[in-house]
């Protein structure tokens, strides 16, 4: 876990790292350290993450800062319309290749030898127009038959 040190107004970082690092000459109890001590020295615990929706929004690293209180090292920014792009692109690439997977599973039962069911026509059908959905983070993928 890391922590921040933050100034006697609470309203910087001063150092960050784990406890060890902050403090290498104080020894802790083997329950952790005790809350008292984080109090008087002005140490919270780093916020390494976020919530964001991809793709619309990212998590960017940056200096840490403190905002009511807490300190972070990240920040959820916009996404730009060609960091948009870029990820649409991949994440249809990822899809593509989801889908080829599902259907060279399938691809026995369409063999020559075999009648293919319409319960499998559908379904292979539905696999190949998975890419005329809109949105690839929001797939709805078809349901194999029984």
């Amino acid at each position: 876990m890391t922590y921040a040190i933050l100034d006697d107004a609470k309203t910087s970082v001063t150092k960050t790292g784990s406890i060890r690092e902050l403090f290498k000459n104080v020894s802790f109890p083997a329950s952790g350290v005790p809350d008292s001590f984080l109090t008087a020295n002005n140490v919270v615990e780093l916020v390494e993450t976020l919530s964001y929706t991809s793709p619309s929004q990212k998590l960017t690293k940056v200096t840490p800062y403190v905002d009511s209180g807490k300190a972070y090292s990240v920040k959820v920014e916009t996404t730009s319309a060609d960091e948009i792009t870029v990820l649409n692109t991949a994440k249809w690439s990822e899809i593509r290749f989801a889908r080829n997977e599902l259907l060279k599973q399938t691809d026995w039962r369409a063999s020559s030898d075999l009648t293919l069911s319409d319960a499998w026509k559908n379904y292979r059908q539905a696999l190949r127009d998975i890419t005329t959905q809109s949105d690839p983070f929001a797939i709805t993928w078809p349901t194999e038959p029984s």
